[in-house]
Order: C-alpha cells, then structure tokens, then sequence
C-alpha cells in the first residue's frame, strides 16, 4: 500500500453541519487530486461542547468511521474527558459535574434532549475507547489533542496531551525529547488569535484549532511527507 495522505481536523465542539461541509470538501479534492492513494482522517478531540449538536456530532463520527477506509482516527480531547469524569460521578453537584457544564456541558446535554437513554451511554462507551495520540513515524507526524511533553516524549501520559498548554511545548525550540528531533506535532486546544492555523518553526508545531465554536472557522489541515500543506476551511 503507498504511503497515506493524513488529513487533521481540529476542535469540532458540537458543529456538524461544518464538519460534514469539511468532510466533503477533503474527500472530494482527494479523491480528484490523489485517486486511489489512501487517505487517513485524524480528528484531533473536542468533538463536544459549547455547539448545538454534540450529541449528532458522535453519531456521525461513529458512522464515518465504519463507512470509510483507512479507519478514521478520532482522538479524544479534554471536553470529551470532562463529559466521561461528570458521567463517572453519581451526584449532579459534584466538581466534576459542576466543570462540566460551566465549561460547554450544558449544551450537550441539551442536544441529547428527546434521544432514548442507551444513546448517551453508547456514546460515553465510544468515547472512552478514544486514544489521545496518534503518531505517525514513518511520515514524521504526531497527532494529538492539545500538545506532549517536550522533554519526555514519548511518556507523557493522557492529561499532558488532552490538556497541555505548556510554554516550551508551544515553543519548539525548547523540545529536547530525542523523539520529537524528527517530527511535526499537529495540534488543537488552543484557539489561535486570527481563526487561521499557525504553523510554528517551520511547521514543526502546527495548531489547527482555528475558533469554529467561537465565530471562527473549522479546519482541516491535508498533510503529504515533502510538499506544503493544503488547509480547507469552513
């Protein structure tokens, strides 16, 4: 098999109409550009929160994800682990529950209202199967919700990627990982200031959480080994 095409897409938060527009944007140009050359769909976390259609949002990927080869590869952001941790707690008044909601929540519960009960717990099982980091060494890519440890990559653990916005992880002139000499981090989390993505040190970290949920855009970022990188907004 030749080596993929990767696609990243960064934080969806509860935007479906945007992401299927995203989706058939990137199959389309593929398809036409790239015939028969395969095509790996990461979608880098936060599919929830703050948007109108959280719960719409897992029912899609889950679908997309059976329906399309290579298996998309969906991570799991901080917001999915906010919804799994308020899941896990018994009492409504918890921290857990209590950060949740404040934090975009309350708008996914709100998009589950009129759904049968097993959806949301069919969902939360989905969610907790997502891995947080997906690295690609052949093509010198690493994926990942919001960043890794610059000094002990690989062994960073799941909080670092779902939740880092450390200062010499954003800077990669402080990455000492030996791992990491090789390769480019792509990266969501932290909406950039002017809803374009930002490529840092020659893309070695590229952020393309570009504010979808925020008025900005939604995007995806096609990545090939050698050439310049295609973004597709909407």
């Amino acid at each position: 098999m030749s080596t993929p095409i990767y696609c990243a897409i960064g934080d969806i938060h509860g935007e479906l109409e945007r992401l299927k527009d995203l989706h058939a944007q990137v199959l389309d140009y593929a398809g036409q550009t790239f015939p028969g050359q395969p095509l790996q769909v990461i979608h880098l976390g936060d599919l929830i929160d703050r948007g109108p259609a959280s719960c719409g949002v897992i029912d899609y990927l889950m679908e997309f994800e059976a329906q399309v080869s290579p298996r998309p590869i969906t991570l799991r952001g901080n917001h999915e682990q906010m919804m799994i941790d308020a899941a896990g707690s018994s009492d409504k008044d918890s921290a857990e529950w209590r950060v949740w909601l404040i934090n975009g929540g309350q708008e996914t519960l709100e998009s589950y209202v009129g759904q049968p009960k097993p959806v949301m717990k069919r969902h939360l099982t989905w969610l907790r199967t997502l891995p947080t980091l997906h690295e690609a060494q052949e093509a010198g890519l690493v994926f990942v919700h919001a960043g890794v440890d610059p000094d002990r990559f690989p062994a960073c653990g799941e909080k670092v990627h779902m939740w880092t916005r450390r200062r010499e992880f954003l800077d990669p002139r402080c990455w000492t990982a030996p791992r990491l000499k090789r390769q480019r981090v792509v990266h969501g989390h932290t909406p950039t200031r002017d809803s374009f993505p930002e490529s840092v040190a020659g893309g070695r970290r590229l952020n393309i959480d570009t504010g979808a949920v925020y008025g900005g855009r939604l995007t995806a970022a096609l990545l090939r080994a050698g050439e310049p990188d295609l973004f597709f907004h909407t």
